[in-house]
C-alpha cells in the first residue's frame, strides 16, 4: 500500500517559511543592536574630539616652559632627626644590646652543647658502672659457690654463718691471730 506525499507531508516551501521568518527577526534585531552600538561610539568619539581640542586649545595659549618641573621634588631642607644626638645614642644602645644579645645566645647555644656531652658522658659511665657491678656480683656468687663447695676446719656454729658475715669477719680474724701469737712470746 502506497500513501500519497501531498496527503503527509506540507509542500517543500512551507515547511521553511517559519524557520525563514523566525532567522529573519534574529538577523533585523541584530542590526538593530549593532546600529544602536555604532551610534553610541559615533557620540563617543565626537566627545574624545572636543576635549582633544579644548587640550589644544589650553596648550596654545600658555607659554612653553623651557624646563618642566620635577612633581615630587626634595626640599632642600635637613631631615628631621639628623643632628639629634639622643636619637643617636638611642641607636647605639640598640646596636650595642642586640650585639650583647648575640653573644649571650652563642655561649647560651655552647652551653647547652656542653651540658648534652655531659649527659651522654654521664650515661656512658653509669652503663659501664652497671657493668661492672654485674660481673662483681657474677664473681660473688661463684666464689660463694665455691666457698660452699670447700669443706671448712673451722667449728660448726662458723658453717651455718652467711657468706658475706664471713667474708666480713675475716680481716678480723687474721688481726686476731697475728696479734695473740705476739702475746704469746715472753720478751
Amino acid at each position: 500500500m502506497k500513501l500519497s506525499r501531498s496527503a503527509t507531508a506540507q509542500p517543500p516551501e512551507e515547511k521553511w517559511i517559519p524557520l525563514l521568518a523566525a532567522e529573519r527577526r534574529k538577523l533585523e534585531e541584530d542590526h538593530e543592536a549593532l546600529r544602536l552600538r555604532e551610534e553610541n561610539l559615533r557620540e563617543y568619539e565626537a566627545r574624545l574630539r572636543a576635549l582633544q581640542a579644548e587640550i589644544d586649545a589650553h596648550r596654545a595659549a600658555e607659554p612653553t616652559p623651557v624646563r618642566t618641573a620635577v612633581p615630587f621634588a626634595r626640599s632642600v631642607s635637613r631631615t628631621p632627626f639628623e643632628g639629634d644626638s639622643a636619637l643617636q645614642a638611642g641607636w647605639e644602645k640598640l646596636h650595642r644590646a642586640q650585639e650583647l644579645f648575640e653573644s649571650e645566645r652563642i655561649h647560651l647555644r655552647d652551653e647547652r652543647i656542653v651540658t648534652h656531652e655531659r649527659e651522654q658522658q654521664i650515661k656512658r659511665r653509669e652503663k659501664a658502672l652497671a657493668e661492672r657491678e654485674e660481673k662483681l656480683a657474677e664473681r660473688e656468687a661463684a666464689l660463694a659457690a665455691a666457698v660452699v663447695k670447700l669443706p671448712k676446719e673451722s667449728d660448726a656454729g662458723e658453717q651455718n654463718l652467711s657468706t658475706v658475715t664471713r667474708l666480713t669477719r675475716a680481716p678480723f680474724a687474721m688481726a686476731r691471730s697475728v696479734f695473740s701469737s705476739k702475746k704469746a712470746k715472753p720478751v
